[in-house]
């Protein structure tokens, strides 16, 4: 039961790089946050980062991604 209870707050400080998939701490993302169409994303790297921000759409529809 503890466990569940750290698990659900760790979710609530990290999220997934919608790149690369990795998970990010939201307090200090390494690559940053970029915000697209009202809600914010959070990067491993700047190299992710740079490539959601030429085609966010691409990467949240799923037709690119990043083999890791």
């Amino acid at each position: 039961m503890v466990g569940k209870i750290i698990d659900m707050f760790r979710r609530e400080d990290t999220a997934v790089d919608p790149v690369c998939g990795m998970t990010v701490n939201k307090k200090s993302p390494g690559g940053g946050t970029y915000e697209f169409e009202g809600t914010t994303y959070y990067f491993c790297g700047r190299g992710c980062r740079l490539e959601f921000e030429e085609d966010p759409r691409g990467y949240l529809s799923g037709e690119k991604h990043v083999e890791m």
